[in-house]
């Protein structure tokens, strides 16, 4: 064999070497790209994230998917675990319930690549918190405020009659009657919601006028609590009444109510606000939405800036109302609310 042909034989090998391992590779590419294709992928359409339920005794699940055969849906609420499977890449299914649901729930849904759900069977899975109606609520009323923030309308209002935007009561009723109609108290489900009024200067002595609201109950369609109240007491020490105003801002919650009457720099006298996180007790921070907390006249007219996320400290607050016929209230919603549509 000569020399040449040995050369030449030796390419030829090498050459089908090459070309051997560039196909094991692309085999290799080949079934690697078919297992990620087969993988099953789940998504949950319905509800969104943040969304409650339907209704008093409703919720609507939609969920959709590809490399599936088979969706399974679980809803586990406080006292019970609802169930629905079906066959195909999607399903939507509307769970009925026995009561109107005052607690949130957590759905789980399950797609999987076989319709037999056999041992080893892959399956993609997504859950879902159900927030509570009050929950729900609570955010919806965050929500606008912020929007509200980054509207021109509501950054600067006006604020010198009852009915002027820029009002720090009517800036408050209104997040809460903007969603009011959506939700009922379980106890009174016959009763519309509705925000009372501050009480009277004349109900309100000896103490100042803006101290608390009308004293209505759930009876009167109120959904609202009084979850703490301090009233400066003339019989104690300035330090003491101190301790016990403190007691009512440590108390304070996520979707909390907080009407007060002192002086907060922008203003003397009454103010309401909503609170948009729990106190954080590693900062000693209060976080609250508002209108009119600060403010300027224009051509003798008041006008009020609106805020979102300001915060201050509790030491801030205690020395805002710890003061002789001043005071606080703090408001919370009932936990008994529940969706209401005008069907029901």
């Amino acid at each position: 064999m000569s020399m040449a042909f040995r050369r030449f034989c030796a390419v030829i090998l090498t050459l089908l070497s090459v070309l051997s391992g560039a196909a094991a590779e692309q085999d290799d590419a080949d079934t690697s790209l078919d297992n990620q294709q087969a993988s099953p992928v789940l998504t949950i359409t319905a509800p969104s994230a943040g969304q409650s339920y339907d209704s008093s005794e409703q919720l609507t699940v939609r969920a959709e998917g590809r490399n599936i055969s088979r969706i399974t849906l679980e809803l586990r609420l406080p006292t019970q675990t609802l169930a629905f499977e079906s066959a195909g890449a999607s399903v939507e299914h509307v769970f009925q319930l026995d009561t109107p649901q005052t607690e949130g729930a957590v759905l789980i849904a399950r797609g999987y690549a076989d319709p037999s759900k056999a041992e080893g069977t892959p399956y993609a899975e997504q859950s879902l918190a159900i927030p509570s109606p009050r929950e729900e609520l609570i955010q919806k009323m965050i929500a606008l405020a912020y929007a509200n923030s980054q509207d021109s309308r509501y950054q600067f209002a006006p604020a010198e009659t009852d009915t002027d935007i820029g009002v720090c009561k009517n800036f408050v009723m209104r997040l809460f009657d903007t969603y009011r109609a959506g939700y009922r108290m379980l106890a009174y489900p016959t009763l519309a919601l509705h925000m009372p009024k501050n009480n009277s200067k004349k109900a309100c002595a000896p103490y100042d006028y803006g101290i608390e609201w009308r004293p209505e109950t759930a009876a009167d369609g109120s959904p609202f609590e009084i979850a703490a109240q301090f009233k400066y007491d003339d019989s104690l020490t300035e330090e003491e009444n101190a301790a016990l105003a403190r007691t009512l801002l440590l108390q304070i919650k996520k979707g909390d109510f907080l009407q007060i009457v002192g002086y907060y720099g922008g203003g003397n006298g009454p103010h309401s606000l909503f609170v948009i996180r729990d106190y954080d007790p590693q900062t000693d921070m209060i976080h609250w939405t508002d209108s009119n907390m600060r403010g300027k006249r224009i051509n003798g007219v008041r006008w009020g800036y609106m805020q979102f996320d300001a915060d201050a400290t509790v030491d801030w607050w205690v020395n805002v109302f710890n003061l002789k016929k001043r005071g606080a209230t703090l408001y919370r919603l009932r936990n008994d609310l529940y969706r209401y549509t005008e069907t029901e």
